[in-house]
């Protein structure tokens, strides 16, 4: 990843508190998601009727899918077929 992204001091993060960051975003999500809503919309003085949520794919370069079925053979945005996938969504 330090490769990838700029990301100041990130050869001091281990990978662990990545997975741990990630767990806590997780199980936040709701009510991230929540208070991102509110802040915009008082912000922006926005009446909201519909909220569009959008997916794209990214592909994984491993043998197979995962048991739990998070990764799964498909084909991705970017031209990768057969690898295995994963749906990110933003709305």
């Amino acid at each position: 990843m330090a490769q990838d992204v700029y990301i100041d001091q990130l050869p001091a993060v281990e990978v662990h508190q990545l997975y741990r960051a990630m767990d806590f975003l997780l199980e936040a999500a709701e009510a991230i998601q929540r208070e991102v809503f509110w802040t915009l919309a008082n912000l922006f003085n926005l009446e909201v009727d519909v909220i569009f949520f959008d997916t794209t794919t990214a592909y994984f370069e491993i043998e197979g899918e995962d048991a739990d079925g998070l990764r799964r053979w498909g084909h991705s945005a970017d031209d990768h077929p057969k690898m295995a996938q994963v749906v990110i969504g933003l709305p």
